[in-house]
């Protein structure tokens, strides 16, 4: 089982896509919020220190690795929730994943995690750091769904009009289909929501006949 997780992690292994603007520290080396969970501390700790040595956009790799690996990876995902692997058997596994080897702010943060038993909050940890990340580097993610795919030229009109209402922003932009919104268009962004779809159009009319009807 041991050696099916290592192999599973290899085949699974993804390079970065999008290219960050390259920050190597901030002044103050805080991050630009605190959150009081268990991977809001960890990656608190990992901006202030990756901060303090002038290795924020390397440890960012090594956090956006984690993040697509455990998503690209069922295996991987499952080796990290698994509480029965000892210490040993987590440090090899995590060892093995690049041979390049992280960053050791992130080695640190790895060791850290499995000496507490905390590695199952590493993806976590991964995507706050991400967020945090991006906060500075004024990058928002953006979800769009649409009830079918669109096509290059209106992705091209989504992120021109994105860029439209906010010209000193960055967007990393993700395309989802959901047949069920009819036509239009939905938008995600952190805990915001703007729903122009069809479906809600007609729900609303819905509504107001209902209301007539009353």
């Amino acid at each position: 089982m041991f050696k099916i997780i290592q192999r599973a992690c290899f085949r699974y292994s993804v390079a970065a896509g999008k290219v960050e603007a390259e920050i190597k520290s901030v002044p103050g080396h805080k991050p630009p919020s605190f959150e009081d969970t268990v991977q809001g501390k960890y990656a608190g700790v990992l901006f202030s220190t990756a901060s303090q040595r002038e290795a924020l956009h390397l440890v960012l790799q090594d956090m956006k690795y984690f993040k697509e690996l455990a998503e690209k990876s069922p295996v991987f995902a499952g080796f990290l929730l698994n509480s029965s692997y000892k210490r040993n058997q987590q440090r090899n596994v995590i060892q093995t994943l690049t041979k390049e080897g992280f960053h050791e702010v992130t080695q640190n943060l790895l060791n850290t995690m499995i000496d507490s038993q905390r590695i199952s909050y590493l993806t976590k940890t991964a995507e706050k750091y991400i967020e945090y990340y991006r906060i500075f580097n004024k990058e928002e993610n953006i979800t769009i769904i649409s009830a079918e795919n669109l096509s290059e030229e209106q992705k091209t009109q989504v992120v021109s009009a994105l860029k439209e209402s906010s010209p000193n922003m960055q967007f990393s932009v993700q395309y989802k289909v959901d047949p069920s919104i009819l036509g239009g268009l939905q938008m995600y962004s952190g805990n915001k929501f703007l729903d122009c779809s069809l479906l809600s159009r007609v729900n609303k009319l819905r509504s107001e006949l209902q209301k007539l009807s009353i």
